[in-house]
């Protein structure tokens, strides 16, 4: 019973702290739709207003629910513009919004692949995005034609392999003979560089040798910006790959395309992508070293970076040795900044790591805190019920 009741407190702390739904990016518009074209994503883009009522519907119902969160986040860089504020007015007069929300799917060239208006609940937005992801289906069935009839010729192997990246299926297969049918003269043509800039997603791309060896060639073509921005991409959905498969060997690879290519970020995008792996392959010894030698060496840790990590110590982390230390941690984070979020992350751990008395103090003293601070402070007040239960229990 007492572990059940531990869960249903962790993940009620936890789901607060990660919210289910659209991922937005934050940044200029350029940033966004270069990041989407890196990807090879369609932009979606809501245009709204602080005043407009459906825009605040569509935020507070649709953005939110999950099933519409997995797919976008699948499938679109998501960015939402003020169109009253910053470069909004500049953005969405481009764009031609007349009306609020206005809602855009752009390609990484900036052309508008679709447009809709208004509020939408979750299986209406749904079936917008599908949309816009299938708008290239026929395009595609003819090339899958052509090619299963025999033509496997330069221009229909590179129409399909577009086409099945525009529509999220797998192309490698067709990739490895394209890239095989040309000669060394054409490889970085206008049209295969830029091929191999938005195809090469993961260190098993076969275009992975061309991105890597000839980097200066594309740090010339596209900027160094760029050329970061999609490395990191490429190392990020390589990781992922490897956390669903469990692969310790792609994992290495993927850190070190990051060492061999001297990433500018280099030591925060291995320290981000090891925490990824270790978290989703539960290994939480190695999780814990790389979390404690970030922890002690950042300064000004973000709180939900800071919130991230302490989540996953309270999710996925048994062993008390290592509670102790996050509970240091957690101490120390207290002491410099007493906010809700590192209050309630230190009561959930005193809680996990059995010291029910101080997780009881912390957790209204956090209670108080989030009602000053005007957040969300359930998950304190659902801890101090549960001890309260326990206490009772045991009379």
């Amino acid at each position: 019973m007492k572990k059940l009741l531990l869960l249903f407190i962790i993940s009620s702390t936890v789901s607060v702290f990660f919210a289910q739904g659209i991922s937005f990016e934050h940044g200029t518009f350029d940033e966004a739709l270069k990041k989407a074209k890196a990807e090879n994503k369609l932009l979606f883009m809501d245009c709204y207003t602080t005043w407009c009522g459906p825009c605040k519907m569509l935020q507070n119902n649709t953005f939110p629910n999950a099933e519409v969160g997995t797919y976008f986040n699948e499938n679109f860089i998501s960015f939402k513009m003020d169109c009253e504020k910053g470069e909004g007015p500049t953005i969405c007069g481009r764009y031609g919004v007349s009306a609020y929300p206005s809602l855009f799917f752009i390609d990484g060239d900036g052309k508008v692949v679709q447009k809709t208006m208004g509020y939408r609940p979750p299986e209406s937005l749904l079936a917008e995005a599908k949309k816009a992801m299938g708008g290239s289906t026929s395009l595609l069935n003819e090339y899958k034609n052509k090619y299963n009839s025999g033509e496997k010729n330069e221009d229909v192997l590179r129409g399909l392999v577009t086409n099945l990246a525009k529509n999220g299926e797998s192309f490698d297969s067709y990739w490895k003979e394209y890239l095989a049918l040309q000669k060394s003269e054409n490889l970085l043509n206008d049209v295969n560089a830029k091929m191999i800039f938005e195809l090469t997603n993961s260190t098993n791309s076969p275009s992975i040798k061309y991105f890597k060896d000839f980097k200066s060639f594309f740090i010339d073509k596209y900027g160094a910006e760029s050329y970061e921005r999609k490395q990191e991409s490429i190392v990020a959905r390589t990781i992922k790959e490897a956390t669903q498969k469990n692969d310790k060997s792609l994992f290495a690879d993927a850190i070190n395309l990051v060492k061999a290519n001297k990433m500018s970020r280099g030591d925060e995008v291995i320290t981000k992508q090891s925490l990824f792996f270790y978290s989703g392959v539960k290994d939480m010894v190695n999780y814990d070293k790389v979390a404690m030698t970030y922890l002690k060496k950042t300064k000004n840790l973000a709180p939900n970076v800071f919130t991230e990590i302490m989540g996953n110590y309270i999710s996925n982390i048994e062993n008390p040795k290592l509670l102790t230390k996050a509970i240091s941690i957690c101490r120390k984070s207290v002491n410099k900044e007493d906010k809700f979020y590192n209050n309630i992350a230190l009561a959930s751990l005193l809680y996990k790591n059995k010291n029910q008395a101080e997780a009881f103090a912390v957790a209204q003293y956090a209670l108080d805190l989030g009602k000053k601070e005007g957040v969300n402070y359930w998950p304190a007040q659902e801890l101090i019920n549960k001890i309260q239960i326990e206490r009772g229990s045991k009379k």
